[in-house]
């Protein structure tokens, strides 16, 4: 496993208003980030075209808008996060930021998204509130670099395949390039919209979204090698180059939440219906299916005419294969949230579901068995002191794949301005290739003092 340097953040939030009908914020944070193995660009500020940053140290602009109010329209321009749903950090109807998994995830949703620019628009009536939103051009998710400890193990190919016959075992060579954005026209823009009313104790909201999928989602083209090591036997040397290309596709979300009260509780849910969805199939399994004996036979045949054609010249010969690594099909993601605060006490518990009614189980796809998948997740906090100390603890369970996360922590306020915390992330899984699993070797203790002045 990598190891990883301290980091080091300094925020600076400037908020200003000229008149009651406007406000600014920006909020700049420079990071040496302890993550970033040899970082591979010079440039200060984090870009909105890249998916490997790679680079320590640098500067992000997490927000930097102006509101205007008129009281019954608002309007919000700048780079900004917008936040749909109703559930606590998963959110199925909330695509409008992608997000930045340089920690696996493990961080909290407000620091894992990506403020992107964007036009945001309120209407308030008595009928309804109108939310609507538009981003003029994508921003795509962010991933550390491969050598990186938080890198996504399921996108890691085999180390070999076994293609039996006279060849035997072919060794496999990775390469990762960086995103291909789309033209910044009209059609390749997003947007949202979001109707909210209140029907007699309930919040209700419906919800749609156009554009493109907020996941990794990764094409892998494979270039086979061959050379004729020896003619008179026909011994040949074979390698598998796959390239890992970030590819782009376009879906639409229709979807609902709602909260309300029950006694002393909190009931919230949310429900994603996902049309033209697309996911990352089990890479083994494409390789497996893709490189056969039969392929391999017909590929050595076009080697050997071509040897022959060259007059035993072409020795060395590449050939290109696109095998499929994405699969298209609509899915839906639901989800419901139970809270209860007592004095000082709160406790939280959701249940989210992921289904695919038409899943292929010949064509297995990431985080998802025969499917479903099912989360589980329990909150508990507790404040001490007078609230200057504060007790936390995250847990998340998948029961399709038995995969975990803990996360305990404790935060003592100093002062108003210096807070103090220290924590644990346990992450445990049976599988290699499911959403925790991948990451069950980084389990970390960690220690922050935060200073605001």
């Amino acid at each position: 496993i990598p190891e990883e340097d301290p980091s080091g953040e300094l925020g600076l939030e400037l908020k200003a208003s000229t008149a009651s009908w406007n406000s600014m914020k920006i909020f700049l944070q420079g990071i040496q980030d302890g993550k970033v193995i040899d970082p591979g660009s010079n440039r200060i500020f984090n870009e909105f075209d890249k998916v490997y940053q790679d680079k320590s140290p640098f500067v992000d602009i997490d927000e930097a808008y102006v509101d205007f109010y008129t009281g019954d329209i608002d309007l919000r321009l700048g780079v900004q996060k917008f936040a749909w749903g109703r559930l606590d950090e998963i959110n199925p109807t909330d695509n409008l930021n992608t997000e930045d998994l340089t920690e696996g995830g493990t961080n909290d949703e407000v620091d894992r998204k990506i403020g992107v620019p964007a036009l945001k628009v309120n209407l308030y009536s008595e009928l309804a509130n109108v939310e609507v939103g538009w981003v003029p051009f994508y921003v795509p998710y962010r991933l550390p670099t491969a050598e990186e400890r938080w890198f996504p193990r399921v996108l890691v190919p085999p180390s070999s395949i076994d293609a039996g016959h006279s060849v035997g075992i072919i060794p496999v060579e990775t390469a990762y390039q960086e995103i291909d954005l789309p033209r910044g026209t009209i059609e390749n823009s997003e947007a949202g919209i979001r109707v909210s009313r209140h029907i007699e104790g309930w919040d209700v909201s419906v919800s749609y979204f156009t554009g493109y999928d907020m996941m990794p989602l990764m094409e892998a083209p494979v270039d086979l090698d061959v050379e004729l090591v020896d003619p008179l036997a026909l011994d040949y040397d074979i390698t598998a180059r796959v390239t890992m290309e970030p590819t782009l596709h376009r879906m639409h979300v229709f979807g609902f939440d709602f909260t309300t009260t029950v006694s002393d509780f909190t009931l919230r849910g949310e429900y994603a219906y996902f049309h033209n969805k697309h996911y990352n199939r089990k890479l083994d399994s494409v390789l497996d299916d893709f490189i056969t004996r039969d392929r391999i036979d017909d590929i050595l045949s076009d080697f050997l005419a071509q040897y022959l054609i060259s007059g035993g010249q072409d020795t060395l010969q590449t050939f290109r294969l696109d095998p499929d690594a994405g699969m298209q099909i609509d899915s839906m993601k639901y989800g419901l949230g139970l809270d209860y605060i007592y004095g000082d006490t709160s406790v939280s518990v959701q249940c989210i579901q992921e289904f695919i009614p038409d899943y292929d189980s010949d064509r297995p796809v990431y985080f998802n068995k025969d499917g479903l998948d099912t989360l589980l997740t329990f909150l508990f906090k507790q404040f001490f002191l007078q609230n200057t100390m504060e007790i936390n603890l995250r847990t998340a369970y998948d029961i399709e794949f038995k995969d975990y996360i803990i996360k305990p922590s404790l935060k003592y306020s100093f002062t108003d301005r210096l807070q103090g915390t220290v924590g644990l992330i346990v992450i445990g899984g049976k599988y290699d290739d499911s959403l925790l699993g991948q990451f069950k070797d980084n389990d970390q203790l960690f220690a922050k003092l935060r200073c605001s002045f």
